[in-house]
């Protein structure tokens, strides 16, 4: 197996923050994080982000979370945690640590024993470096609890068979976050069917939730979304993919995507009408949305990254993002869904086909303006990638095209480049910054008042991170 230079496996976003996260979808750009599914972080009385879940150990910084490729012993390749504290100064790399397990994601971030510190949840693969999975392993979700001392060692969730944490949410409103897992297959005859379930919160430290509740999900497959998108307090769920069938049926070899939507409640999720806007494509199906505040009205959006979506008149995979709003009816009730491509007014660049705008983005308020700004990543611009910045527009609407700014890895002589998402306060001044991938280490953009970024972008190589790759 030959690894990419430095591989960081960005599913979704970059560690799903609290709620608001996509697990296994939106993202087809060969990057994968930490997935930052996140309650909009609460702001001060100037509209500015308050020190909140991006911070493992309550030092003022936000930290960087990664699953990226290592060269285990042997010369076989892994998949490792590696979490890199944030400071004053940027990335610590003398601090960074390394999970050396195989991992995968999403990746998951939330206070899950209510002790005031986040903790890390991520997959633990049943494979180890160089060696075939024992019968009868299974993937395992696993939570790193957070503390004075950075996170501490793997827990394991416990639940009696494989559990796959997709999204982290409060789905009956108790103010405990709980792991949501989807299962696996469709069908009730289907041998490999695992029933979803919910594990409640609170955790102990032993990693057992205080229930867990077997769920009869009502979509098969693709990915899963969490966030207050009516904005009644209680989480709501969202899973794309495809179709269950009924027993007597046989699965389709081109079934049709559909999309299944619940409702957080008193009682747990309750079926409701999923929203209009999860466009289907030939290639992607139906859209797995990330979430994320982009009006700054405290409801929850959704982000439906259309990376596959393509143009007739330019080429294949040209993408789109569109904007489904939250509102108290649900979301895409009060507002006409926005949509941005590369043919947008002001928005750089042109659509050409492979671009992929749109195939993973995310929300942070970049200049402290109060406003959420939005981060596009573009992973086939120029076979290269590109990020796009839209700052929030100051009367409150959302992004603003006509001030956005993109960042090309050709123009500033990288081989490739990916903004992993959403923007982090790695530097503590509570201005969002943005950690981008690039071969060979993490390129730090800092947030600012005056323009962005704030100075040069700041690079931190692999092997400072304590990652065996290729320069």
């Amino acid at each position: 197996m030959v690894a990419p230079r430095f591989a960081l496996a960005l599913l979704g976003c970059t560690a799903l923050l609290l709620t608001g996260c996509a697990g296994n979808g939106g993202s087809r750009d060969g990057t994968a994080g930490d997935t930052g599914a996140s309650r909009p972080a609460p702001r001060d009385r100037d509209g500015r982000s308050e020190p909140g879940i991006g911070d493992f150990d309550k030092d003022g910084y936000d930290d960087f979370v990664t699953v990226a490729a290592n060269r285990a012993s042997g010369g076989s390749w892994a998949w490792h945690v590696v979490v890199v504290p944030g400071s004053k100064r940027g990335l610590d790399a003398a601090r960074a640590t390394r999970y050396s397990d195989v991992y995968s994601g999403p990746l998951l971030r939330g206070d899950l024993d209510g002790d005031g510190f986040t903790d890390l949840v991520a997959t633990r693969e049943p494979t180890r470096p160089g060696r075939k999975a024992e019968p009868g392993a299974a993937y395992q979700a696993v939570v790193m609890f957070g503390g004075m001392n950075g996170l501490g060692k793997p827990v394991t969730v416990a639940a009696e068979r494989q559990f796959l944490a997709m999204a982290v949410a409060d789905v009956n409103g108790d103010g405990a976050l709980d792991l949501i897992d989807r299962g696996k297959g469709a069908q009730e005859k289907d041998p490999s069917r695992i029933p979803g379930r919910i594990a409640y919160g609170p955790f102990d430290r032993d990693g057992a939730p205080a229930r867990l509740v077997g769920q009869d999900w009502e979509a098969a497959g693709g990915g899963s979304t969490a966030g207050d998108f009516d904005g009644d307090g209680f989480d709501d769920l969202l899973f794309t993919g495809s179709p269950p069938y009924s027993d007597d049926e046989e699965p389709s070899s081109d079934p049709i995507p559909a999309a299944a939507y619940f409702r957080g409640s008193p009682d747990g999720p309750v079926p409701a009408a999923p929203p209009k806007g999860l466009d289907n494509s030939l290639e992607d199906g139906v859209l797995t949305p990330l979430a994320g505040d982009v009006d700054g009205d405290g409801i929850t959006d959704l982000l439906v990254g259309g990376g596959g979506i393509s143009s007739p008149a330019v080429g294949l995979d040209t993408g789109q993002l569109t904007i489904v709003y939250g509102a108290e009816g649900g979301p895409g009730t009060a507002r006409r869904n926005t949509v941005y491509n590369q043919e947008t007014p002001g928005i750089p660049g042109d659509s050409q086909g492979n671009d992929q705008f749109g195939a993973v983005s995310g929300t942070g308020d970049v200049n402290g303006d109060g406003h959420p700004d939005l981060v596009v990543n573009t992973p086939g611009e120029d076979k290269a990638g590109r990020f796009t910045l839209l700052p929030g527009a100051t009367d409150g609407s959302g992004p603003d095209p006509t001030r956005a700014t993109a960042f090309d890895a050709r123009t500033y002589g990288w081989e490739s480049i990916s903004a992993t998402l959403p923007p982090l306060d790695i530097n503590g001044d509570r201005h969002a910054d943005v950690v981008a991938e690039t071969p060979g280490g993490l390129l730090l953009f800092l947030g600012g008042e005056a323009e962005f970024p704030s100075g040069d972008p700041k690079l931190t190589k692999a092997a400072k991170v304590g990652l065996n790759v290729r320069d």
